[in-house]
């Protein structure tokens, strides 16, 4: 049986990113020049399916490579497990090589091996007796990439996915500790990624930030719609389906172009051509593959909407931002709280400013959806 056509729901391989191969080459020759880098977009654009890929390629150019998301962890405990076990596993081949080291029962390489593989990592800290001490551990962490790199004499590059979100997991001082451990760190590059524009950029350009300067901010660049075309109808022609041009830009523009949206309607697009039996794309077929996109997305955009948490007078604004209408008309309003509604969506990256008091959204398909679901009996 053939695999998913279009990829959806996590990072993608390398032969499924459009139209990113330059950006890429030039984030990999930043991070093994040792210079660390920024990338910041909204959440599901394809960050993270980029920052695999370069982590992929440098491993194949003999670096060590460690990824944490921060948007998986809970606590200051968890995020010194999850880059220490991150770190040790250009050593063991382990992906949790704490549980191992700590139930001495189990043999996956065997205890002595792995004792071997550790010892002159001093990889003590009373594990065995569960008896580590949080900042203790977190010390060892955030000094292990370094202690690492040197020891084998390996360039290391750390990817932090989620990077806004440290703050929530190990405490508002967590990003001082840091950069006090990796401003030092000279065979170690780090790759942040971001999905929070406003934070992330003050966390890396405001001179109060303790990450003011450390790494180069890389907006990630939009796909041209051409890229689209030929990616699509090459998707389509290794399964015998012929792609007219106009279809396909059709579902295009629907989608806005976004990633991950774009993958969503091209694979409720294929599963319709399967079902009615059809080699050949239309636009009655890019419609109904669209309908169903909406539908698989809703309970995304139901999350988006309740994250936002929105006043009478902000689902307004973001009424008046999906119509193209006035955005200071609406009646009663307080033009203060129309202006912080517009900051914060601008910093959730559901809108972006195209000009002077004129706004659109970053998802085309969300604003279809908040007019059809929300707005429309207003």
């Amino acid at each position: 049986m053939p695999g998913k056509l279009f990829p959806i729901g996590g990072p993608v391989a390398e032969e499924d990113i459009v139209d990113r191969e330059d950006f890429i080459v030039s984030l990999t020759l930043r991070l093994a020049e040792g210079q660390s880098v920024m990338l910041y977009g909204p959440r599901r654009i394809g960050k993270t399916s980029l920052a695999c890929e370069t982590l992929r390629r440098l491993k194949t150019k003999g670096f060590y490579v460690a990824s944490v998301d921060f948007f998986r962890l809970t606590g200051k405990r968890d995020f010194a497990i999850a880059l220490i076990n991150a770190c040790l596993e250009n050593r063991t081949g382990i992906r949790k090589t704490l549980d191992v080291w700590k139930d001495r029962t189990k043999t996956i390489i065997g205890t002595d091996k792995l004792a071997i593989k550790l010892q002159d990592l001093e990889l003590d800290l009373g594990l065995s007796r569960g008896e580590q001490d949080d900042d203790a551990l977190l010390d060892y962490a955030l000094g292990l990439p370094d202690v690492l790199a040197k020891r084998d004499k390996r360039p290391l590059v750390v990817l932090f996915d989620e990077f806004q979100d440290a703050s929530r997991v190990a405490g508002t001082e967590i990003y001082k500790k840091m950069r006090s451990y990796f401003q030092n760190q000279k065979d170690v590059a780090y790759l942040f990624l971001g999905s929070k524009e406003g934070m992330i950029k003050t966390l890396f350009s405001d001179k109060r930030e303790a990450f003011y300067r450390f790494a180069t901010i890389l907006p990630l660049p939009p796909i041209p719609a051409i890229a689209w075309v030929e990616y699509i109808a090459a998707k389509f022609r290794a399964r015998g389906i012929l792609c007219p041009p106009e279809p396909i830009n059709e579902a295009i523009s629907k989608s806005g172009g976004h990633p991950q949206d774009t993958m969503v309607v091209c694979s409720e697009l294929y599963y319709a051509l399967l079902e009615a039996g059809q080699d050949i794309i239309s636009l009655e077929l890019v419609q109904l593959g669209y309908e169903r996109a909406l539908l698989t997305l809703a309970p995304i955009y139901d999350e988006i909407l309740d994250d936002l948490n929105l006043s009478f007078v902000g689902r307004q604004v973001l009424k008046r931002i999906a119509t193209a209408a006035g955005i200071y008309s609406i009646a009663k309003a307080n033009p203060n709280e129309i202006k912080r509604t517009i900051d914060h969506l601008l910093a959730k990256n559901i809108i972006e400013k195209t000009g002077r008091g004129s706004y659109t959204f970053v998802e085309p398909m969300f604003r279809d959806y908040l007019l059809r679901e929300f707005f429309s009996g207003d």
